[in-house]
């Protein structure tokens, strides 16, 4: 009986993993390919660099605005992805609608140091001189900017999908009773709107802090001034100071899992 229960575990095996093939295929590639890359920067942190990181000024500085503009950058993308949630809602079949979603897709698919160029030569000196020598160029306005081109289409795409999920008939009641197309997204669409709203300003602030390309070329890495974490972490492995690079990369990684974790428990609350 012993002999028959050994012949038949092989075949069991066979089917289990036949039956769970794709799950058996993904979980090495992420140990690997995600995982692992991230076990190896917390376990190549030294407490020389942990403690030359947290002295220096400049780091904190660095933390402060990428912080700072990461969050002006979310919230101005949660303004603008209301107004397309509206054209998602109401004017589908506009020009205006089809630009906007045709633009919402393009900052993901260009490249970010195109995309700061762009930046620079739209907000430069050449077109924003009365603002300064340099335009809007080399300022934290600019960090914002940066940070705000590449993040904004998350937060559009996670009010697009929440519209898509809507109840429309409750919309088409306040519009029979009178509301205009304004009005009913206000006052009906809008506060169902709560957790995707939640969802595309983490998103777009966790996109932010990681933006680089962009936020060099146009905001520049004046230390102090308009430095952020990415750019620190950058200078810090150019003047071969791994340590602290890994330090302040280790910082970077516990920061974006506590925005994860947090938005998971957001959506939970709001669920």
């Amino acid at each position: 009986m012993l002999g028959k229960m050994w012949e038949n575990s092989p075949n069991t095996a066979g089917r289990l993993m036949n039956k769970n093939l794709i799950a058996v295929l993904f979980t090495p590639l992420l140990l690997l390919l995600v995982i692992y890359p991230l076990v190896a920067l917390l376990l190549n942190l030294e407490l020389q660099g942990i403690i030359k990181t947290v002295q220096d000024r400049l780091f904190w500085d660095s933390v402060k605005n990428t912080v700072l503009a990461a969050l002006v950058a979310a919230a101005l993308g949660v303004l603008l992805a209301i107004g397309f949630g509206f054209l998602h809602l109401f004017l589908r079949e506009s020009l205006l609608y089809r630009i906007a979603n045709l633009m919402n897709d393009l900052p993901i698919a260009l490249p970010h140091t195109v995309a700061g160029l762009a930046l620079l030569l739209a907000f430069g000196r050449k077109t924003f001189g009365f603002v300064g020598p340099t335009g809007l160029a080399f300022t934290v306005t600019a960090v914002v900017l940066a940070m705000f081109f590449v993040s904004y289409p998350l937060a559009a795409r996670a009010v697009a999908s929440a519209v898509d999920r809507m109840d429309l008939e409750t919309i088409d009641v306040a519009r029979t009773l009178g509301d205009s197309p304004t009005k009913a997204y206000i006052r009906i669409a809008l506060p169902s709107l709560g957790e995707a709203l939640f969802s595309g300003f983490v998103l777009a602030f966790a996109r932010s802090l990681g933006e680089f390309a962009a936020v060099i070329m146009f905001g520049g890495n004046v230390p102090g001034s308009t430095q952020v974490l990415a750019s620190y972490v950058f200078t810090k492995v150019e003047e071969g100071e791994l340590a602290m690079a890994v330090t302040a990369s280790a910082f970077c990684v516990l920061l974006s899992l506590s925005l994860v974790c947090g938005l998971s428990l957001g959506r939970r609350r709001l669920a």
